[in-house]
């Protein structure tokens, strides 16, 4: 792994689960590719997982192959993040559609039992739209991780973000050590974020290396409302189980307070003491046996 800044030794398991190399392969959604990544055996039970805004596919593969002995893991990039294609258009009816699309692409349909999806942050709302929709009673269940039902805000955050204008980085290094967390929180595990932020640029034909996203997506998608989101929970068609961290920015205990109000009877809540909002990069033990206990093996 390159390193882009002088950091603390990373651990062995960390080391070990990137070394497993995932199957590479894409998605096509409305004429936009998705790349997309698939850990285990083809035709084994399902596992789906979403990353968060401005994110990408890289951000689960020191995860999913600890959840991959007998289950196909898959994780792909939103359209305008990571490697896939950037649109003229985006809105959440289009990344619920990247949601089936992406999961028959890498085969988590193929076995009997409905597969799962592990869904973080931003991740979590178009997860509840496709299991709360037509067909959503294919998927298994939903694990929000640090996301689910926020009050409408009065202005969206959006509005008033100055328009993007960085030119890009000479280097990959000049610009990874640049990279932050959204929203902005501690994280012990230098080796981690180093990670990360090696694959958060691309080198693109002006031959300077620019962040993985598409800054246009925020303000042409907006938010979901919250209406929606809450009807979404109620009406899934599948199991829902909440992780979150203690210290989240987002997931308040208020915010939580209310998303068990209108969750189901007997979902369960698991709190990653803590952790922040980026809970699988500051806890990432925590975060994998959380997980493993949630989902069906």
């Amino acid at each position: 792994m390159t390193l882009i800044r002088p950091m603390t030794q990373a651990p062995g398991w960390f080391e070990e689960a990137l070394a497993q190399e995932p199957e590479r392969g894409t998605a096509v959604v409305d004429g936009c590719t998705l790349e997309t990544m698939a850990w285990g055996k083809a035709g084994d039970p399902g596992l789906l997982l979403l990353h968060g805004n401005g994110a990408h596919v890289h951000w689960w593969r020191p995860f999913a192959p600890f959840f991959a002995e007998g289950t196909r893991v898959g994780a792909f990039s939103w359209s305008g993040m990571g490697g896939s294609e950037r649109r003229t258009h985006y809105d959440f009816d289009l990344h619920r559609r990247e949601i089936w699309a992406a999961s028959e692409a890498m085969g988590l349909f193929d076995h009997q039992a409905r597969p799962w999806i592990v869904a973080h942050s931003f991740g979590a709302i178009p997860a509840l739209f496709a299991v709360s929709g037509e067909g959503g009673d294919r998927f298994g269940g939903l694990v929000i991780v640090d996301s689910g039902y926020r009050p409408n805000p009065a202005v969206s955050p959006f509005e008033d973000r100055p328009q993007w204008t960085n030119p890009g980085y000479a280097t990959l290094a000049e610009g990874a050590v640049r990279f932050r967390l959204r929203p902005e929180q501690p994280c012990p595990n230098d080796w981690m974020l180093d990670f990360i932020a090696a694959h958060s640029l691309d080198l693109r034909a002006d031959g300077r290396w620019h962040w993985s996203f598409d800054p246009a997506a925020d303000r042409m998608r907006g938010l979901a409302s919250g209406e929606d989101v809450a009807a979404a929970i109620r009406g899934a068609r599948c199991p829902l189980a909440y992780v979150w961290g203690e210290h989240s920015a987002l997931m308040t205990p208020d915010m939580m307070a209310m998303n068990r109000d209108i969750a189901a009877p007997g979902t369960p809540f698991v709190e990653i003491p803590g952790a922040a909002h980026h809970l699988m990069l500051d806890q990432p033990v925590a975060f994998i046996a959380a997980i493993r206990a949630l989902v069906p093996a």
